[in-house]
């Protein structure tokens, strides 16, 4: 049952910014009109996304305080992404199908922060009163439920039910960002068709070769991950028969011989908001 304090997190989160004046709330969602759905026509390169990204996304995090004051890019970018039916979807490629839902994903992500932005973690915006917040039903995208019911999507959904078993790519645990400091860095470009083989190489690499998430030590033969890899190792041992065997193959090391036999542990997760503050500070 949905409590006062998950509708409030919901509307929260599906508010957009609005430059007519106006007493009620606007939302930019399925219900918009078809002269802006027009307008907003939805391109492969995904270029709102893009420019928000290369403007927003820092080494040290996400600017957070300056995206919640200047959401324009990305509440028209969530528009263009929410107005895609399902039967247009399903005319796209794999590989732009795929990048389509890792970017919406992170751009509901960057949305829901800004939305209730300050917060310490993301976890603080679910918890205990209405449940985990990856299980809250927040994206205006019920069309693609995959269960066929039409109820709006939740990040869950994105990721147990669509990105994991449609495209079965274990790479895609280094592309999604859940705006915490351990998570893979979000990468400061759109995810593309095009290019998306290459930019999945490069963040799975990135991340495996970043010692303040995955520690890779031959001297003692010692493996310390990211929890990431203990959650989903099914994904992993699918592709390569082993966590060791997929660290050898998408780490970009000079020799993995060594690996097989490496002892294998995993690091605590700091789900602290990975904030990059603002412009100003």
């Amino acid at each position: 049952m949905k409590t006062p304090q998950h509708a409030a997190l919901a509307l929260a989160f599906l508010l957009s910014a609005c430059s007519c004046a106006s007493d009620e709330p606007k939302t930019l969602g399925p219900g918009t009109s078809t002269a802006l759905n027009k307008q907003l026509a939805f391109d492969q390169q995904h270029p709102l996304l893009d420019e928000l990204l290369a403007e927003f996304v820092t080494p040290s995090g996400v600017r957070y305080a300056d995206l919640a004051m200047d959401r324009g890019k990305l509440d028209r970018y969530l528009s263009v992404v929410q107005s895609v039916s399902p039967t247009e979807l399903a005319s796209w490629t794999r590989n732009q199908r795929y990048a389509f839902w890792i970017n919406t994903y992170n751009a509901h992500i960057l949305a829901l922060i800004a939305a209730n932005y300050p917060v310490e973690s993301i976890r603080d915006l679910g918890g205990a009163v209405f449940g985990q917040v990856w299980d809250l039903e927040l994206i205006p995208m019920g069309a693609h439920n995959p269960d066929g019911s039409g109820d709006n999507l939740s990040f869950g959904d994105i990721e147990h039910e669509i990105l994991r078993p449609d495209f079965q790519d274990a790479r895609v645990h280094a592309a999604i960002n859940c705006a915490s400091e351990s998570c893979p860095p979000l990468l400061p470009e759109a995810f593309v068709a095009d290019r998306l083989d290459t930019q999945l190489t490069g963040v799975m690499e990135a991340f495996l070769g970043d010692p303040s998430r995955n520690l890779i030590d031959r001297a003692s033969d010692h493996l310390q991950l990211s929890s990431i890899f203990d959650w989903f190792a099914e994904d992993f041992e699918l592709e390569e028969g082993s966590v060791q065997a997929y660290v050898a193959r998408h780490g970009g090391l000079e020799s993995t011989d060594w690996l097989s036999d490496a002892k294998l542990s995993y690091l605590d997760y700091s789900w602290a908001l990975n904030d990059a503050g603002g412009a100003g500070e």
